[in-house]
């Protein structure tokens, strides 16, 4: 009797050990789909679709782009491709995009996420962010501590570069270094938005050597 009694168990346990298994499995990929659906923060990192990059420039464009930002990235792709650049129109084409990206929050996902800044003189980008996130940049919401959507905030549309003037850097900034010989822009550009009427729609903009390119080295609202 005791002997059937033990061959009874030994048949029983491997049975409970797949069934333990499986409930286990069962609870881990419960876990996982709970996890990855609601309770995962939102990653802040962009996905680069599209990019200019050589020794002279490395500019890029995300996922999160505006359609007007890669239209106008595409000019400057033509731009830059010329056997002959263009600084003039590089200039007018790098202003527009820095504008349509530091002015469109709506795709922003912390007041960190800061637009333009690959457009900016490299010497500025650090005073550059930091103004920005004390400023305009508060109005956006985190998209990994809020719920609140960003989608009501300001989105470039169009833009329009209104006049261009030859500026000589050196007598503008004369701790950074420039010769005279230097050549910079002085842009004045109005802008319109899709969803907002009451935000800021024009600036006087100059754009400088940056090394082999050229920057975004000032901003200003045109008078």
């Amino acid at each position: 009797m005791v002997e059937k009694e033990k061959r009874a168990k030994v048949r029983v346990k491997p049975i409970t050990k797949i069934l333990l298994c499986l409930i286990i499995v069962a609870i881990l990929l419960g876990g996982y789909i709970v996890w990855n659906n609601f309770i995962k923060p939102k990653s802040n990192k962009a996905k680069v679709v599209d990019s200019i990059k050589n020794k002279d420039v490395d500019y890029v464009v995300n996922d999160s782009d505006t359609k007007i930002f890669k239209q106008n990235f595409n000019e400057l792709k033509k731009v830059l491709n010329a056997k002959d650049v263009d600084n003039e129109k590089y200039a007018e084409v790098i202003t527009k995009l820095f504008v349509i990206d530091f002015f469109t929050l709506s795709n922003k996902t912390s007041k960190n996420d800061v637009g333009g800044v690959q457009f900016v003189y490299e010497n500025y980008k650090t005073d550059f962010v930091e103004g920005a996130r004390n400023s305009i940049y508060k109005q956006v919401h985190s998209n990994v501590t809020d719920d609140k959507s960003n989608s009501s905030l300001p989105t470039v549309s169009k833009v329009t570069i209104d006049d261009i003037d030859e500026i000589s850097p050196s007598s503008m900034f004369e701790n950074l270094g420039f010769t005279e010989d230097q050549v910079g822009y002085m842009i004045n550009i109005s802008w319109e938005y899709k969803n907002k009427d009451d935000f800021q729609s024009n600036a006087t903009i100059i754009v400088v050597p940056d090394g082999k390119k050229l920057s975004v080295a000032r901003m200003q609202e045109a008078m």
